[in-house]
């Protein structure tokens, strides 16, 4: 008996061990759901920050994709397929299938509709308010996976916290900005995701078909919402062109990459903005062409000797550039053109109207600076260190760094798709610089026949201090510039002027455009510069001649010429387009008269530019007083008139004056 109790002892220890084992890893395992989820609450909070404005729509594109959405659940999903805007570009209008996509607004709807169904009363209006929140959420919880299959649990923690203090993905992502990036992002995060889960060897055929198939549907979904979204493909397509010449590519590798793109350019066809002519876009054909040349490289790997392979497929990878760049000139693809080609080449000449646009500048270091702090140094930290560590995450997420870094120097505006590869790169090397630190913070003793950790201070205590202060420093200004992203309103709560008056952001804009709607005819037409067409469509109810989809160049160039030319030649013009009101606003200090750099005031220089005028005879430097000064040109244009309120009174009437004084409507008559 003695002995079955002594036999039985050691079992009742391994078995209560394994019990307090299983208690560890739930402890560990609440705790990362713990800390996820308050990352998430953050990226939660920092979004509906805004509110505390008032629930506004952010921008001026949201407000087209809400009318979009408003249309459709007022009319159904098909009407979005045969809608022609009349109340956009006058007198042409606009094809609303042609020229937008229709991930934003269908998604949007189908949420409003479950809600509503389930019972949960909610408006359109509130669905487009939190949509961007949600789709944040997402994407940081995508983000989460993504870097614990990287880099294990913490660098999923830490790359999910820095997307969510991202001051460039906070700034397309807090309430009310209803546009095509929420859902962009995501796919953009998600594909990689999903692809490079497919591409793992352990995998049986049936899980990595089913992983490369949902990769194809995240990167569909991104192409029928976002017009960037052709960035993700290409980066597949370079990541398996760099596989290729590294002598990588398997056979895992080529269903996954054949799955993943059929079934995403499959979603483009039905979609009227994208459809067979999308597909022929030059880079869309390399990214089919190169499943072909894939499967011809596994044919020749299988018949040649490796060294004889190599070459060959370095040669067929040449023949595959080549065509990428010699099709367009035999009528086979469509050649990168417009601001697609301006990216890859910041150097080439850019229209007048696209430079007018703040969106398209050249990035400066400070943008690098503002938008990603301390991220921006551990990113390009880690990139050396999974340069030196090699694999295929690490291929494609170095790649993914690189060229995000790249577009990012070449337009402002993509500064948004470098949040995710440096909030993953800086995770990852935050990760590994604090591992590192451990085998001095933690010492390792011997005693007896057990060994254990017991902490023991190597560093002194001053040193250990700084270190730990200088650590959580770092990251301080970044969250701040998070906060502050986070809290500012949109442009239509402080009326386009971000300068507090009299303790309060000004609301002329909101006033202007609720009297444009209750005191015009519906039927009116209202000349503005392009920026408030979106506003006054979909605000106001009223037709514009132009808005924020600068669409028709041909239309803008004339209004410039309107508010250029002088009155009595302006009002011909005028007359052609039917004009009944136009709307100027001018930027300036109500207290003291100093103009400010927000309104048409700013903007005149930006119209001679577009029309085509020399604007030294508008504006001249005068070298006596050591500034620019108005010619008398300047002074008898219609905008200039119209802007310090000395009309021709027998055509232009004053019929509306907000309370700042910033927005003016004039009756128009012939």
């Amino acid at each position: 008996m003695a002995e079955k109790g002594k036999a039985a002892q050691p079992k009742q220890e391994e078995k209560g061990g394994g019990f307090l084992t299983n208690i560890r890893l739930t402890r560990s395992a609440a705790i990362q759901i713990a800390a996820l989820g308050i990352v998430l609450a953050v990226a939660v909070i920092l979004r509906v920050l805004p509110l505390r404005w008032g629930d506004y729509l952010n921008e001026y594109d949201p407000y087209f994709w809400y009318r979009i959405a408003e249309h459709i659940a007022q009319n159904g999903y098909a009407s979005y397929f045969t809608w022609h805007d009349t109340l956009s570009w006058y007198p042409q209008g606009r094809d609303i299938a042609l020229s937008s996509y229709p991930g934003n607004p269908f998604t949007a709807v189908f949420i409003y509709q479950l809600l509503n169904a389930v019972q949960i009363k909610v408006s359109l209006f509130s669905v487009a308010m939190y949509f961007p929140v949600l789709m944040a959420v997402i994407t940081c919880l995508v983000a989460y996976f993504f870097g614990k299959d990287f880099g294990g649990k913490a660098t999923g923690i830490f790359s999910a916290l820095f997307m969510a203090i991202s001051p460039s993905y906070i700034s397309r992502t807090v309430a009310g900005f209803f546009d095509t990036e929420n859902i962009g992002i995501f796919g953009m995060v998600a594909t990689p995701f999903l692809f490079l889960r497919s591409i793992r060897k352990e995998n049986t055929l049936q899980k990595s078909i089913i992983y490369a198939v949902a990769a194809g549907l995240t990167m569909g979904y991104a192409f029928a919402s976002w017009g960037a979204a052709r960035y993700i493909s290409s980066l597949l397509l370079l990541f398996i062109g760099v596989m290729l010449v590294l002598g990588k590519i398997e056979r895992r590798h080529i269903i996954s990459y054949a799955t993943t793109t059929i079934v995403g350019f499959l979603i483009c066809l039905p979609i009227p903005r994208l459809g067979v002519a999308y597909i022929m876009n030059i880079e869309n054909l390399a990214a089919l062409g190169a499943i072909g040349l894939l499967v011809l490289y596994e044919v020749i790997k299988t018949k040649l000797p490796e060294s004889k392979a190599r070459l060959a497929t370095v040669g067929l990878v040449a023949i595959g550039v080549l065509a990428l760049i010699l099709l367009p000139y035999i009528g086979i693809g469509n050649p990168i053109v417009g601001k697609w080609a301006k990216v890859l080449n910041p150097f080439a000449e850019a229209s007048a109207l696209y430079t007018s646009v703040g969106e398209n500048q050249v990035a400066s270091w400070d943008t690098f600076f503002s938008d990603f702090g301390i991220t921006i140094f551990l990113a390009a930290f880690g990139a050396y260190m999974i340069l030196k560590e090699g694999g295929e995450d690490r291929h494609y997420i170095l790649l993914f760094f690189l060229t995000s870094v790249y577009f990012t120097g070449t337009l402002v505006r993509l500064t948004l798709i470098l949040a995710f590869p440096a909030s993953l790169l800086a995770a990852y090397a935050l990760v590994k610089i604090i591992e590192s630190f451990r085998p001095i913070i933690m010492k390792t003793e011997e005693t007896g026949s057990k060994r254990r950790k017991v902490q023991a201070l190597v560093l002194s205590k001053g040193l250990s201090i700084v270190f730990i202060v200088l650590l959580l420093g770092s990251i301080v200004p970044h969250t701040l510039n998070a906060s502050q992203a986070a809290t500012y309103p949109g442009p239509i709560v402080y009326s386009g002027v971000p300068v507090f008056i009299n303790g309060t952001y000004a609301n002329d804009w909101i006033n202007a455009l609720a009297w444009l709607k209750a005191n015009t005819p519906a039927d009116s037409i209202v000349c503005s510069w392009w920026d408030y067409g979106y506003w006054i469509e979909t605000m106001a109810n009223r037709t514009t001649l132009a808005d924020g989809s600068t669409m028709n160049r041909t239309q803008i160039v004339n209004i410039a010429n309107m508010m250029m030319m002088p009155q009595n030649k302006s009002l011909p013009l005028m007359q052609k387009y039917d004009v009944d009101y136009v709307v100027l606003f001018i930027s300036y200090n109500p207290n003291t008269g100093e103009e400010w750099p927000y309104g048409d005031n700013a903007k005149w220089t930006q119209m001679v530019n577009i029309a085509g005028l020399d604007l030294t005879d508008y504006l001249q430097y005068d070298t006596t007083q050591g500034t620019y000064v108005y010619t008398e040109a300047f002074a008898n244009t219609t905008i200039a008139r119209l802007m310090y309120g000395i009309p021709d009174e027998a055509h232009f009437t004053l019929a509306y004056d907000s309370p700042t004084g910033w927005v003016l409507i004039y009756k128009v008559e012939y």
